[in-house]
């Protein structure tokens, strides 16, 4: 089968879909998240058709509304026709990092500047800035500080190997302007 009208085909196990193997290393996401609603509940999931951008046998971390019955994009047997957009958060490499994908950044959250010398634990961080660490496939710079919508960044958080890891996204039509 080939997907047409901007989607790509992938396979999602839906009693696994927080879990997978990616070149004999578990790659797992988060269940459980504070109840700040800042992190995201993303589903992994394996391109089985792509297109120019994502290629067969990628592994991509996408939103998780595709995937709840009834989906709409269910095809049959944990096939489904996803729409190539901003809801494919990442594409994961053999490395186990997530790079940024469809209009998509990551970043670090900016500390609030205080007199006090806090630990990171204790520094606050503004709800509405980024600095990008990875632009993927847009025209801002790795570096560069972005002013965006309050609270548009969401946490992806994953296990690789068993070792916590955590990227912030930015979906790049939440940026209101950047800093000079």
């Amino acid at each position: 089968m080939k997907p047409v009208n901007n989607k790509i085909l992938v396979k999602v196990n839906m009693e696994q879909k927080d879990t997978m193997l990616v070149g004999g290393v578990l790659l797992s996401t988060a269940i459980k998240f504070e109840t700040n609603y800042r992190e995201k509940s993303p589903v992994i999931a394996e391109v089985v058709k792509g297109n120019k951008y994502i290629h067969d046998g990628d592994i991509i971390v996408c939103h998780h509304n595709h995937f709840y019955p009834p989906s709409p994009y269910f095809v049959q047997d944990g096939l489904y026709s996803i729409p190539f957009n901003k809801t494919i958060l990442g594409r994961v490499n053999s490395s186990g990092i997530i790079s940024a994908v469809c209009g998509n950044v990551f970043g670090n959250r900016v500390d609030i500047k205080t007199e006090l010398d806090l630990p990171p634990e204790y520094r606050k961080k503004y709800i509405n800035r980024l600095e990008i660490t990875d632009r993927g496939w847009t025209n801002y710079a790795d570096g560069q500080l972005v002013f965006c919508r309050p609270n548009a960044p969401y946490d992806i958080i994953y296990n690789w190997g068993g070792e916590e890891r955590r990227v912030t996204k930015l979906d790049s039509e939440q940026i209101c302007g950047i800093f000079v």
